[in-house]
């Protein structure tokens, strides 16, 4: 059984500032995106979630006196500020299990202003604005992420282009560090292909070598694959196959469907995708080639975009100093120009 992280108390504490302090960037700003708002208001109810003990809806005793689940089950508050989209962020569930030395009442005094933060998020809903934010408004937030990454001594992925550890491992100094995985099952699942090379400020062998082996021979499968009216005869099939599966599941009794999973609906899925085009949305569609050809144009040019500007980014790769090296040379230069302002003063008055 995977056991989670252990976190301390002072650790929740400084997750839940730099979250604040983000906040307030926004709040500052004036401007607020769906993801924003999405991501704070999960974050602030999570956070101030009751502990409470609640009846499972889903337990019943089997025939041989076993039981399906637990009676009961308990919510606890949680920090909570994972975002699915771009696979950042943490979750934490705030119990004894995970912070050995959690007093969730002392965290609520330090922060006594959550509730009337999140009423002010909640006020902001009408003002959401679609899409990214604008770089104009990213100017001091990037500047604070730029102070933070040389703080910790992190530098940028040539993938992901997030701010990671330096670390040394692998024969190899100052690579980035492992980052984009998931836990589960008891290993680590997937990680950024950025890791373990040298950072983007560095060197742009990290996006030559997606673009070698990811990219480029994906697009070449997916060219390969350009779908036939065989391609739909076999999809029909499988959405057959599929629509007397799933009848016969939800016929079941509920003790029968109890122990089954139901059936998995059918996908066209291309090659370099996890998840493939369904083809029910939510009933099943009506499955032609012109529909499943949309479907294949449409990702393949997205793989002859996404080469076009990653090697767009290759061409123009420059050696620039981590935020960490940038910091000590701004440090050296304000040295450097106090000291000549002083040797200055000292002449002007000799």
């Amino acid at each position: 059984m995977r056991k989670d992280r252990i976190y301390n108390q002072e650790q929740i504490v400084g997750f839940i500032k730099e979250a604040l302090e983000e906040f307030t960037h926004i709040i500052d700003s004036k401007y607020i995106t769906k993801s924003e708002f999405t991501k704070f208001n999960k974050f602030f109810k999570n956070l101030l979630r009751q502990t409470k003990k609640k009846k499972n809806p889903y337990y019943y005793p089997k025939y041989n006196g076993e039981v399906s689940n637990d009676e009961f089950y308990y919510t606890y508050p949680a920090f909570h500020t994972y975002e699915d989209a771009k696979c950042i962020g943490r979750y934490i569930t705030l119990n004894t299990e995970n912070v050995p030395d959690l007093n969730i009442k002392e965290i609520y005094k330090q922060f006594p202003l959550l509730i009337e933060n999140h009423e002010l998020l909640i006020s902001l809903k009408p003002n959401i604005k679609p899409g990214r934010r604008p770089k104009d408004l990213e100017k001091d937030y990037e500047a604070e992420r730029i102070r933070k990454a040389a703080l910790e001594n992190k530098a940028t992925c040539g993938i992901c282009h997030n701010y990671w550890e330096l670390v040394d491992m692998d024969n190899k100094k100052d690579i980035i560090a492992d980052h984009g995985f998931t836990l589960g099952y008891g290993q680590r699942n997937n990680v950024c292909f950025g890791a373990r090379f040298k950072s983007w400020e560095k060197s742009p062998e990290s996006k030559i070598q997606y673009v070698k082996v990811i990219l480029k021979p994906t697009l070449k499968e997916v060219l390969n694959s350009k779908p036939s009216q065989a391609t739909v005869d076999a999809l029909i099939k499988m959405v057959k196959q599929y629509e007397i599966a799933d009848n016969f599941y939800w016929n079941l009794s509920r003790e029968d469907r109890f122990d089954k999973k139901p059936p998995e609906a059918p996908e066209y899925l291309l090659p370099g995708q996890q998840i493939g085009y369904r083809l029910y949305k939510p009933k099943v569609k009506n499955v032609n080639l012109s529909l499943i050809t949309e479907v294949w144009f449409e990702y393949k040019s997205r793989l002859e975009n996404e080469i076009a500007r990653f090697e767009k980014q290759i061409a123009e790769w420059v050696l620039k100093p981590t935020p960490k090296e940038k910091q000590e040379d701004i440090a050296q230069t304000n040295a450097i120009n106090n000291l000549v302002k002083i040797q200055t003063m000292e002449d002007k008055y000799e």
